[in-house]
C-alpha cells in the first residue's frame, strides 16, 4: 500500500458513522500540530472530513473505515479506507438557484461536491485499491510551507 510508506504516520479504525468525521478531524489536527505544521490544519481537516463523509456514505453502519495521516518528503498524506470497491466520482461543481432542489424529499441531497473541494486543496489525489475489497482514497497536501 503506497500511502503507508510514509516515514511518520497515524492510522485509526472507526465504525462507519457520521460522528467519525469529527474524530478524524481531531486525529489529523493533533498530528499536524505535533509535527509543527499548524498552517495545514484548516485545509487538512476539511479534506479528511470530505473523504470520511464519502466513506461513511458508501459503507454500512456496521462496516469499518480507516483514517490515515502521514508525513513524507514535503507532503502530508491523508487517506480514508472503506470496504466498497467503487471509485469516488466528482460531481459537477456548478450549482445555481435553478438546479438547487429544496423539496422536502431531496433537501439533504444537494451536496456531492466534496471531491471538488479535495481536488482544489490537494496537490495530488488518488485511489489505491486494496484487493480483495475496498480502497484508500487519498490526498496529499504541500508541507513545504504556506502556498
Amino acid at each position: 500500500m503506497a500511502l503507508l510508506g510514509k516515514k511518520t504516520g497515524v492510522s485509526r479504525q472507526f465504525v462507519a458513522s457520521p460522528a467519525v468525521s469529527g474524530l478524524a478531524r481531531d486525529q489529523v489536527s493533533g498530528a499536524l500540530r505535533g509535527w509543527g505544521l499548524p498552517f495545514l490544519v484548516s485545509d487538512a481537516v476539511l479534506v479528511v472530513g470530505e473523504l470520511v463523509a464519502n466513506a461513511v456514505k458508501v459503507s454500512g453502519t456496521a462496516d469499518v473505515i480507516k483514517v490515515y495521516v502521514g508525513l513524507g518528503a514535503g507532503e502530508v498524506v491523508l487517506g480514508v479506507w472503506d470496504g466498497c470497491d467503487g471509485r469516488p466520482v466528482a460531481r459537477k461543481v456548478e450549482i445555481s438557484l435553478e438546479t438547487l432542489d429544496l423539496s422536502e424529499e431531496n433537501f439533504d441531497d444537494n451536496g456531492g461536491r466534496g471531491l471538488a473541494i479535495v481536488e482544489a486543496l490537494a496537490w495530488r489525489c488518488w485511489t489505491d485499491p486494496t484487493p480483495p475489497q475496498g480502497k484508500w482514497v487519498c490526498a496529499a497536501l504541500n508541507a513545504e510551507g504556506r502556498r
